[in-house]
C-alpha cells in the first residue's frame, strides 16, 4: 500500500523491489511521465532499473506485459519501441483525462449492459467485465453494469459477442434517491471514499517531508513513482459522478488535490530526467 511506500521514500533504509502487480503499473507511469506514446526499450529498462527493477526484471516484464496484450512493440534500427495496448492503454487514457473532466449530469436514468453469458463463454464474460470496469461501468449486480454515459463504444469487439451469450444494450430509469444507492453498490463508493482519504492522507505526510525544491535526477523519478503509482491506479475505479449521486465525504477530490500537490513538488524534476534520459538514447 502507499502508506508503507512512504515511509521508505523518508527513511533513507533499504528500498523494498516492487510487488508484480506495482511493477506493471510502472510502465504505464513512465510513458505519462515522459509524454510520449512511444518509448524504446532501451530506454524503458533504464528507467525501470532507476525504480528499483533489476535490468533482468525489468526485461522479463516488458516481455510479460507484451505477452498478456498490454504492449506492442516494433523493432526499427536494431532495437524493440513499445507502445501501450489493450485495456492498459484505455486505463492510461482514462487517467489521463480522468481529474479534469467534468462529470456527466443526473439525467434521470443510467446507460447498462445486461449480459447473460454461459459457462462455456467464461473468457468472455471476464474480458467483457473487466473491460467494462476499466472504461467506466460499475457492477450493480451479476449480469447488470450501469454508466453514467453510454460508454458501450469503448468496448469495440466485445459488442460482438459469441454465440449463446445474450448482451443488450438498454437505459434504467429511476428517482435521484434510488439512483444514489444504486451508485453507491456498484461502484462500492463507500470502500472507495475510505480507500482515496487513505492515499490522501498518506501523500499528504509524505509531502510535508519532502525537499524544497528537488534535484532532477533518478531520486525525484522514484519519488514521484511511490507516491502516485497506487493512488493513481485507484483512480480508475472511481465514476464521474454528479454531486447528487456522490456520498457524504466523498473523498475523490481531496485525492486529486493531493496528486496535484506532488505534481507541482515531483512533476517538474522527474519529467526533466526521464526526457534527459531519453535524450541520451
Amino acid at each position: 500500500m502507499l502508506t508503507i511506500v512512504n515511509e521508505n521514500v523518508a527513511s533513507g533504509g533499504a528500498v523494498a523491489r516492487p510487488s508484480r502487480g506495482r511493477s506493471v503499473a510502472l510502465v504505464p507511469f513512465l510513458f505519462g511521465a515522459a509524454g510520449r506514446t512511444e518509448l524504446s526499450g532501451t530506454a524503458l529498462t533504464r528507467l525501470l532499473q532507476d525504480l528499483d527493477l533489476t535490468e533482468a526484471a525489468a526485461r522479463a516484464l516488458l516481455a510479460r506485459m507484451r505477452r498478456e496484450g498490454h504492449l506492442t512493440s516494433e523493432r526499427r534500427g536494431g532495437g524493440a519501441y513499445y507502445r501501450l495496448a489493450g485495456d492498459m492503454a484505455a486505463g492510461f487514457a482514462r487517467i489521463r483525462q480522468g481529474g479534469s473532466a467534468e462529470p456527466a449530469q443526473w439525467a434521470g436514468h443510467f446507460h447498462a449492459l445486461l449480459y447473460h453469458v454461459p459457462e462455456t463463454e467464461r473468457a468472455y464474460r471476464d474480458a467483457l467485465r473487466r473491460a467494462a470496469l476499466l472504461t467506466g461501468y460499475g457492477l450493480l449486480q451479476q449480469g447488470v453494469l450501469i454508466a453514467l454515459t453510454d460508454r458501450s463504444a469503448q468496448l469495440g469487439p466485445l459488442l460482438s459477442p459469441p454465440e449463446g451469450v445474450r448482451l443488450r444494450k438498454v437505459t434504467i430509469a429511476m428517482p435521484e434517491e434510488d439512483a444514489a444507492r444504486a451508485a453507491y453498490e456498484a461502484w462500492d463508493l463507500g470502500s472507495l471514499s475510505e480507500e482515496y482519504a487513505r492515499h490522501a492522507e498518506a501523500i499528504e505526510a509524505a509531502l510535508r517531508r519532502a525537499p524544497e525544491a528537488p534535484p532532477a535526477d533518478a531520486a525525484a523519478l522514484r519519488a514521484f513513482s511511490r507516491l502516485l503509482g497506487t493512488a493513481m491506479v485507484d483512480t480508475l475505479r472511481a465514476p464521474r459522478l454528479p454531486e447528487p449521486l456522490r456520498p457524504a465525504d466523498w473523498a475523490l477530490p481531496r485525492l486529486h488535490a493531493a496528486i496535484g500537490a506532488v505534481h507541482r513538488v515531483y512533476g517538474r524534476p522527474a519529467v526533466t530526467y526521464v526526457r534527459r534520459v531519453l535524450d541520451e538514447g
